[in-house]
């Protein structure tokens, strides 16, 4: 019985993250400077450089050493599998092994951009 409750629960939690969009698929570092540019910061510095020039270097060295991607049961759909595919069509995550996406909403043309890409 408490597995049964302990898997529900899980379920549930996983519906909640990916209620409303949920997580985004990962922006290349230039779509990452375009979003940021729309923002501000409440300190009253002007850190975008340094948030830009961050995100650059953890985004390269993150994707240079993956070998396995989970992105499972966050209701992507065609359009987000799309922007992954734009990463790795891009170079992005030479090591990569395996790409998890179970429960996801992806389509037909999903599937080609990811084919296509890898």
């Amino acid at each position: 019985m408490k597995s049964n409750y302990r898997l529900f629960a899980y379920h549930n939690l996983i519906k909640e993250c990916a209620r409303g969009g949920g997580r985004r698929p990962p922006l290349l570092p230039p779509q990452f400077t375009e979003e940021l540019e729309e923002k501000s910061f409440t300190n009253g510095k002007e850190d975008k450089p340094l948030v830009k020039e961050l995100y650059e270097a953890s985004f390269k060295e993150q994707f240079a050493e993956v070998t396995v991607l989970y992105y499972d049961w966050l209701l992507w759909g065609d359009a987000e599998a799309a922007q992954l595919a734009v990463i790795f069509a891009n170079g992005f995550a030479p090591r990569l092994k395996m790409l998890h996406l179970d429960g996801n909403q992806i389509g037909d043309e999903g599937g080609k951009a990811l084919a296509a890409a890898l």
